[in-house]
């Protein structure tokens, strides 16, 4: 009997402290983004020009990034407006034009309207790559939130990478929730 009830005690310890563990929200004014994600995470900031932050959950592990940058709407080839672009006039080939032409092949599915607190459009979708250089090949499966403001663009990619197909969905399955959790969190600030 005192061992079950030592056993109950360690495990409500434990999940009393799991409970404990906060989220963090990190609101970057400069860039104009919010995201939450476990505060126990290690991030970077400034990464390079467009990446603004960089999380991840451990080694080998959940690997998410923010992007943002300026958009021109009256550029060549962009949609001038751009919430009816994200609702109304979306293909999924969109996807390939906008981040997967970053690797050797990308494919996505699962493609998906959702809103930000203040209503504005964001797409969300999960993908599959594989990126290759002459330095590096791996890859890789990343659930990714991707809006356009008048002013400015912006995506979080939260991924997994691995040395094939095979490890990367045994790597995924037990971090999907977590990755949707986080890429749900992102908001672009309004212009």
């Amino acid at each position: 009997m005192r061992l079950f009830l030592l056993a109950t005690a360690a495990a409500y310890l434990t999940c009393a402290a799991a409970a404990l563990a906060a989220d963090k929200t990190v609101h970057d004014r400069e860039h104009g983004f919010s995201l939450t994600y476990p505060e126990e995470w290690a991030s970077e900031t400034a990464f390079d020009n467009t990446i603004r932050l960089k999380i991840k959950s451990g080694e080998g592990a959940l690997t998410c990034r923010v992007s943002e940058n300026a958009y021109d709407p009256t550029a060549p080839n962009n949609p001038s407006d751009v919430r009816a672009f994200m609702e109304e006039d979306w293909k999924v080939s969109n996807w390939q034009t906008m981040v997967g032409v970053a690797y050797q092949a990308a494919a996505f599915r699962q493609d998906r309207l959702a809103h930000f607190p203040d209503g504005y459009p964001v797409r969300i979708a999960e993908m599959d790559f594989h990126y290759a250089d002459e330095n590096v090949s791996f890859y890789g499966h990343s659930r990714i939130a991707l809006t356009l403001r008048s002013s400015h663009y912006g995506f979080v990619d939260c991924g997994v990478a691995g040395d094939n197909s095979e490890e990367v969905e045994r790597k995924w399955a037990p971090l999907a929730d977590e990755a949707e959790k986080i890429v749900s969190s992102f908001v672009l600030d309004a212009d």
